[in-house]
């Protein structure tokens, strides 16, 4: 027992030594004010592992599922591989993913953009990858302080923003923009599938009704008009 206290000891040493600051930087909470945040989630602008920056305006009009990950922690495979198939089925019908690798949690991220892309490839990762942000404390990006400050469950008693917990958290955004639900990184991406697809489901439905309304009411224009027109 003393020998693998002793391991588990020095594991954490080293990793302090790697990186001190980051090692506790997410249990840090934050405050932010309205004025600190920007009007709408299409507002951002986030950066791809090649360095190009991208507007979260190019995912208008989308359900999302926005993701902090990490390539080395013991719930990566089980996401990777169920973030594939939630991509395969729903992409099609209006689901992104967006996934942010950070090293916050343990360093379990590789420290250069080359070694994830090369992780990402082996892997045959199907959905959007971004550069890495960190998403607690005081460097938190500015895309997941919005997220947690349009979330109801991620502020605690006292008016900050709760930390995520761990690698792949999820954050699932409707195609308004507007952040709907947080879960923890022990909810796996398929136990959300249907809270997915009725975002999906429900923006199509008032799509559906919009258009027979339009189609209705062009009818009832041409009947009239016929109406009318028989009466001179």
């Amino acid at each position: 027992m003393k020998f693998f206290l002793f391991l588990a000891l020095l594991f954490v040493l080293l990793i302090l030594q790697r990186n001190p600051a980051n090692m506790f930087s997410f249990f840090k909470k934050i405050t932010v004010s309205k004025g600190e945040l920007r009007p709408s989630i299409y507002d951002y602008h986030v950066k791809k592992l090649d360095g190009t920056t991208v507007p979260m305006s190019t995912y208008k009009n989308k359900v999302l599922l926005i993701v902090n990950s990490a390539s080395k922690c013991g719930l990566t495979r089980k996401h990777v591989d169920q973030l594939n198939q939630l991509h395969d089925r729903l992409n099609e019908q209006g689901l992104e993913i967006l996934a942010f690798p950070t090293s916050q949690f343990l360093n379990q991220e590789f420290p250069n953009t080359c070694d994830i892309s090369s992780f990402n490839d082996k892997n045959k990762i199907k959905y959007n990858f971004f550069a890495p942000i960190e998403v607690n404390g005081e460097n938190t990006h500015e895309l997941f302080k919005f997220l947690k400050a349009n979330c109801d469950s991620m502020h605690d008693k006292n008016g900050q923003l709760e930390n995520i917990g761990w690698n792949f958290g999820k954050f699932l955004v409707n195609r308004s923009g507007n952040v709907v639900s947080y879960f923890s990184p022990r909810t796996y991406p398929l136990e959300i599938e249907k809270n997915i697809t009725d975002l999906l489901v429900k923006c199509r439905s008032r799509w559906t009704n919009s258009v027979f309304f339009i189609l209705h009411l062009v009818l009832v224009m041409v009947v009239l008009f016929h109406s009318l027109s028989g009466k001179r």
